[in-house]
């Protein structure tokens, strides 16, 4: 027996108004939310989609003229824990409020053009960007919100905090020659200023929490015990390294990103030290890798989903009318794990 051809053709706007008995104007007025329409005549047009299993393409909604539900996501670094954390909430809260995220990595000297992208999106939200990417030169929507730089209304955690948690915990521990690998030393830094620019100073903050806790804790502050890193894996081995080789090296290191901690870890075993008996490690971002990493990785967690979900939400309020709060900084939460314990050699 021979079965007839399935109709693959793909459902049309059409299609769902027969279905719901309505106009094609109707049914692509609920699509692109107005108020025009009755309640019972909009819940019909919605049963209507789901019974036709109807999928409204947002890219050509937004190019023939209609109310654009597009977010644009900018990030140079999309294949990097940090950023994919922050789209994962991002994600999340579009589909909720029913808009369609448009993930796009930037990388040096790209030279793809992004501003039909940016021209049918509606909000931008632009994870880490630098002062200057390529986002700089595109013509972005009206509305933006960053994660983590700079911007109109950037959304930042207590760094500073952070620290003070992280090396708390140390120094509750005993441990009293703590050595410190930084981010980006200049990271907030412009040409023409002489301090970081106030909203993008992570490693800025990170340090002088370092600092403070070292100075309210009566211990001397000791330059050799601080090295600089970029927050790569590899800048942590290169640091732990030019710390771990001195002849009384620290007992503990407050690392102020969770790859450039694992780098740490690694290369502390390499050198023969052991973790957390020889040398107590704590990071900060409290990635996915954290608690994966052997011993599992102590760390000051910053809500990067929660960030990208408000973001998100912010933008939705925006680009409908509205003037949404700016939220102050995140609060950090330290959790402890495997990698950190009292010293075991004299301080």
């Amino acid at each position: 027996m021979t079965l007839p051809p399935q109709d693959t053709s793909p459902i049309t706007l059409d299609d769902v108004a027969k279905h719901a008995g309505v106009s094609p104007m109707t049914v692509s007025n609920v699509i692109n939310g107005k108020n025009n329409v009755r309640p019972t005549t909009r819940d019909k047009v919605l049963k209507a989609i789901e019974a036709t299993g109807y999928r409204v393409n947002p890219m050509a909604r937004a190019l023939a003229g209609g109310r654009s539900r597009l977010i644009s996501v900018f990030t140079p670094q999309l294949n990097k824990p940090y950023a994919s954390e922050v789209v994962q909430g991002a994600a999340r809260a579009a589909e909720t409020l029913n808009y369609d995220l448009v993930v796009m990595m930037l990388v040096e000297n790209n030279t793809s053009d992004l501003s039909l992208m940016t021209r049918l999106s509606s909000g931008a939200l632009l994870i880490q960007p630098s002062r200057e990417g390529r986002w700089k030169h595109t013509d972005l929507p009206a509305q933006v919100v960053s994660v983590d730089g700079p911007g109109d209304r950037p959304l930042t955690v207590d760094n500073y905090g952070g620290a003070r948690q992280a090396m708390q915990h140390l120094l509750n521990l005993g441990h009293t020659r703590i050595g410190f690998i930084s981010g980006l030393k200049d990271e907030g830094r412009q040409p023409d200023q002489p301090s970081p620019a106030p909203e993008r100073n992570d490693a800025d903050e990170r340090h002088r929490g370092y600092l403070d806790s070292l100075q309210d804790a009566g211990l001397l502050v000791q330059e050799k015990y601080i090295q600089h890193g970029d927050y790569t894996k590899r800048s942590g081995e290169e640091a732990a390294r030019a710390l771990l080789s001195q002849p009384h090296p620290p007992t503990a290191l407050f690392v102020s990103g969770d790859q450039m901690a694992l780098g740490a870890i690694h290369m502390a075993q390499d050198l023969g030290f052991r973790v957390p008996q020889d040398v107590s490690i704590v990071g900060f971002d409290d990635l996915p890798i954290a608690a994966a990493s052997r011993p599992a990785l102590t760390t000051v967690h910053q809500p990067l989903q929660r960030m990208g979900e408000v973001a998100v939400q912010m933008l939705v309020a925006l680009i409908e009318g509205h003037t949404p709060e700016q939220p102050g900084p995140f609060p950090t939460e330290l959790v402890v794990r495997e990698s950190t314990a009292p010293p075991q050699t004299p301080a």
